[in-house]
């Protein structure tokens, strides 16, 4: 069980963040394709009381790492996002996928980002590829965010507390387009994307099944 406080910076320009970042001494953890699979219970309920259950995949070249987490309601965190989470790791995906459906849970929605990660004194910077935005994700404790907020050039931008799946819902309002949980990106870009990052089909047919 953890505290999580973060927050998000829209439409960063990537390359001068990554070029603050390395004039900050910062460590690079590599880059990942992620896939998520939220789940609730038959009747619903999750959402609206603020949890959320994920099942997350990530994808490296050399490992692959599956995640189930409960995050539990947000609380007044004011200019973060502060969040009880509890997360373990399992073995394989497909597995607990089974189960969950077993005790009664449905898959609602998935989502796919692509995360470049790296670690500043305090916090981990997140450069997030969303199918339908750019961000920067910065977690840690409050000063931290803030020293790295301002290190990175990231004190001009816009800033959210809100999740994903929030802003997704704002994207597709702004457009005129009805509302939709899921945000994949499209078969070739998805291909494009792990083919940049050295992965191979083998897990996308998992995931995508």
């Amino acid at each position: 069980m953890s505290l999580e406080i973060e927050r998000k910076y829209l439409s960063p320009d990537f390359e001068a963040v990554r070029r603050r970042l390395r004039e900050a001494g910062g460590e690079s953890l590599g880059t990942h394709f992620e896939s998520n699979r939220i789940f609730d219970r038959r009747e619903g309920g999750f959402a609206e009381a603020g949890f959320l259950l994920r099942l997350r995949t990530q994808e490296w070249p050399d490992r692959t790492r599956c995640t189930l987490t409960l995050k539990m309601p947000s609380k007044a965190g004011g200019a973060f996002k502060v969040r009880e989470e509890r997360e373990c790791v399992v073995s394989e995906a497909a597995s607990l996928r089974g189960i969950l459906e077993g005790l009664g849970y449905e898959e609602r929605a998935r989502y796919e980002k692509v995360r470049e990660e790296w670690r500043l004194p305090g916090a981990l910077v997140a450069l997030d590829r969303v199918p339908f935005a750019l961000t920067v994700e910065i977690e840690g404790d409050p000063a931290a965010i803030e020293a790295a907020e301002r290190s990175l050039g990231l004190d001009k931008c816009e800033t959210s507390t809100k999740s994903y799946h929030a802003l997704h819902q704002e994207w597709r309002r702004a457009r005129g387009l009805p509302p939709a949980l899921s945000f994949v990106f499209g078969e070739p870009e998805r291909m494009d994307l792990r083919a940049e990052l050295g992965l191979t089909c083998e897990g996308l047919r998992e995931e995508t099944a």
